[in-house]
């Protein structure tokens, strides 16, 4: 068909009328019925593309947020994080045992620095590979502070325990080897591994601890073990753990919990503490006082647990498989990939012109890059045969982004930044091809699209019309009076009293009150106790059946009364009057018809003046194809 100057394909059409006619549609339509309902919708999205409302800044904001969240699952790269989830998850299966030597490096150290550092660190390394004792090595060569006490050595530790690179090295090794020097944000690492074991998975204790500062003189340090074992004998004795622990324990975080630490694993806490910890057998078991670097400890078991299957942990996997180094590495294998799809060639050249327009004012968000502009127009890669982004545009995206931050060499700045910029160009480029390379995601963003003009549209022309048109809505009303009727209903006198009233006196002038002579007034007067307070209160219901009305088989005819009965913590009877015939209703008791009606009123007369505006050609011969196949 074609409306106005747009034609509708037999494929959308039948997309959309198999949608709203699936098996489970609570009705069915034929394709002909369904016809006059299309044809309106698509009526309005013409018209409010011909208003320009697709071009407003609300439109565009809310369209272009939605289609961002809509391509996501579609740019996804969900072979590589699966690849780091798995080879997370077979990580998980093993704990490792390793030393380290650590040469620190920030990232404003340069080129040359940096291959200082390495060359020191290949000479560290064979110095232990020529028999040298790794934890003398360490503790004379070491940046990292601990090493001073512990030779470097980290004990056990798990996956995500360590940044992503020195995980990967630490996993990659053979059991007593010595890695070449390992690049992290902190440095130059050198490994050594000394042993692999399953994972003893996780473990929830509760603790009791007395902490023992450094240089605390020995008099003091025995009373405070002294302390500890009177503390162990209570336990012993059937004290409660917890309240010992919220009485005694200096470590006030976990004391109001009953001394209960959250659940970990290998490598989250010292290894003194640790290895006590799993050294416990059964839910309940206490240790004996055991001393730390940091002080005296009793722990007590709560609860243990291994590694769960693969589809147990994918949730805890895909989490913090996405995160950190690790993002950065599903980052790098994206844009490998998208290098190949494009056929990504660097202009090597004119890549290079960037050295010597890239100075340290970079850093200071003062640099301006135009003084000399030769090849701004030159390519700075290709895709295929295709030109990409010019040296030009990259400098300005350069420009624009420069802000105060930490001094880098120019290689590693520019090529993170180069990266980074062609990571967002490439995926916009998938983005631009989603509609073609997936009809789904066309459908759904057409409809997203048609849906927010609709609903704007609809507002304005005949929601909000008509709770606005207060003088049209009330003219509706009156033209169609007579859709608005009461049917006949029956007058119910409801007669409410507190507990304190005697009921039984009220009830015996039921016939007065229903005759109109005995009021509220009267009956408070002659029953309340207190002159001040209305203990009795009369309600007039009309109902158009009675069986809506509570005791309905105590009021079968004009007259009749209830027993008194209790509701809502008051003494009630109903009384039955009369029948009342149909009579018109008024404005406020069917508002929100009425309101309703006066907006169907509107859209029909709209729709009357869209086709009016709008020429509908339907292709008579395809819709009885639509109609066979269906």
């Amino acid at each position: 068909m074609t409306i106005g100057d747009k034609e509708i394909t037999l494929e959308e059409f039948e997309r959309i009328y198999n949608k709203n006619n699936s098996n489970v549609a609570e009705t069915q339509q034929t394709p002909e019925e369904y016809l006059d309902l299309f044809i309106n919708f698509k009526l309005k999205v013409l018209e409010a593309e011909n208003l320009g409302m697709d071009t407003t800044e609300k439109f565009l904001n809310e369209f272009n947020n939605y289609k961002e969240q809509l391509a996501k699952p579609y740019l996804t790269d969900d072979e590589t994080k699966e690849r780091l989830m798995k080879e997370a998850y077979e990580r998980m299966k093993y704990d490792v045992h390793v030393s380290h030597i650590l040469l620190n490096m920030g990232n404003s150290i340069s080129p040359e620095d940096t291959l200082l550092r390495y060359n020191r660190a290949l000479e560290i390394r064979q110095r232990i590979l020529d028999g040298e004792d790794f934890a003398t090595v360490a503790k004379a060569t070491s940046d990292d502070p601990s090493a001073r006490m512990n030779g470097g050595d980290l004990g056990y530790f798990t996956v995500f325990t360590m940044v992503y690179p020195f995980e990967t090295a630490a996993y990659n090794l053979e059991d007593g080897e010595i890695s070449m020097p390992v690049r992290t944000r902190h440095g130059y690492h050198i490994l050594k591994k000394h042993a692999t074991r399953p994972a003893i998975g996780k473990i929830k204790v509760a603790h009791i601890y007395k902490a023992v500062p450094p240089n605390t003189p020995p008099e003091e340090q025995k009373k405070l073990e002294s302390r500890v074992m009177a503390v162990y004998d209570s336990i012993k004795q059937g004290v409660s753990f917890g309240e010992l622990a919220a009485r005694h324990s200096d470590d006030r975080n976990s004391a109001s919990r009953g001394g209960e630490l959250p659940w970990f694993g290998t490598g989250r806490m010292i290894p003194e503490f640790e290895k006590q910890a799993f050294s416990l057998q059964k839910s309940g078991d206490v240790s004996e006082p055991f001393r730390t670097s940091y002080g005296w400890h009793i722990a007590k078991l709560i609860d243990k647990k291994g590694i769960g299957t693969y589809e147990e942990m994918r949730s805890e996997l895909q989490s913090k498989s996405l995160r950190g180094d690790r993002e950065k590495v599903k980052r790098k294998l994206q844009l490998d990939k998208l290098k190949e799809k494009y056929d990504f060639k660097l202009n090597r050249d004119i890549y290079n012109r960037l050295y010597d327009l890239v100075d340290s004012s970079i850093f200071k968000s003062q640099w301006y890059p135009y003084s000399n502009t030769d090849g701004f127009t030159e390519p700075l890669f290709y895709l295929g045969q295709e030109k990409g982004k010019t040296l030009g545009q990259f400098v300005r995206h350069l420009e624009i982004s420069q802000r105060e931050r930490e001094l880098t060499p120019n290689e590693n700045f520019i090529g993170n930044m180069f990266n980074e910029y062609l990571v967002d160009y490439l995926v916009k480029l998938e983005k631009e091809s989603l509609p073609e390379r997936y009809p789904e995601y066309n459908y759904i963003l057409q409809e997203y699209h048609d849906g927010i003009l609709l609903f704007d549209l609809m507002s304005e022309k005949v929601w909000n019309q008509a709770v606005n048109d207060t003088t049209g809505l009330y003219s509706f009303f009156v033209n169609n009076r007579d859709q608005y009727m009461w049917g006949e209903r029956i007058k119910i006198i409801e007669v409410t009293a507190d507990t304190l009233t005697d009921m039984s006196k009220v009830k015996r002038k039921y016939k007065r009150v229903l005759k109109g002579r005995w009021g509220e007034k009267k009956l408070n007067r002659r029953y309340c106790d207190n002159d001040t307070l209305q203990c009795i209160n009369i309600n007039t219901l009309l109902v158009e059946d009675i069986h809506d009305v509570q005791k309905s088989e105590q009021l079968s005819a004009d007259g009749s009364v209830t027993e008194i009965f209790r509701h809502n913590d008051k003494n009630k009877i109903l009384i039955r009057c009369c029948t009342v015939p149909p009579m018109e209703k008024e404005l406020d008791e069917v508002r929100g018809q009425v309101t309703s009606d006066y907006q169907d009123y509107l859209e029909k007369h709209w729709i009357e003046d869209l086709r009016n505006k709008y020429e509908v050609n339907v292709n008579e011969a395809v819709l009885s194809k639509v109609k066979q196949a269906n």
